[in-house]
């Protein structure tokens, strides 16, 4: 799987759907407006939608994702994470 030419959108869809993956294996890294960097593991993500994540009443904006983990190993981090 070549990740790293990927939408966050289109990882993340793959990781939940394709039954090669275990969905609850991922950890999606955030930046929180608040509280810096938070993550999130894919068992808390609802839906996945076309510019958000949706965990229950919590609405992450994808444009926010630095970095998505699968078994503990970075499949995908933002380019200029070193800026936030």
């Amino acid at each position: 799987m070549k990740l790293k030419e990927k939408s966050v959108r289109d990882i993340l869809n793959r990781l939940k759907w394709d039954p090669a993956f275990d969905f609850s294996k991922t950890e999606v890294v955030y930046r929180d407006r608040i509280s810096g960097l938070k993550a999130v593991s894919g068992e808390e993500i609802d839906d996945i939608g076309h510019k958000f994540l949706y965990l229950g009443e919590t609405v992450i904006p994808i444009h926010r994702v630095v970095e998505i983990k699968y078994s503990k190993r970075t499949v995908w981090r933002k380019l200029n994470m070193e800026k936030i």
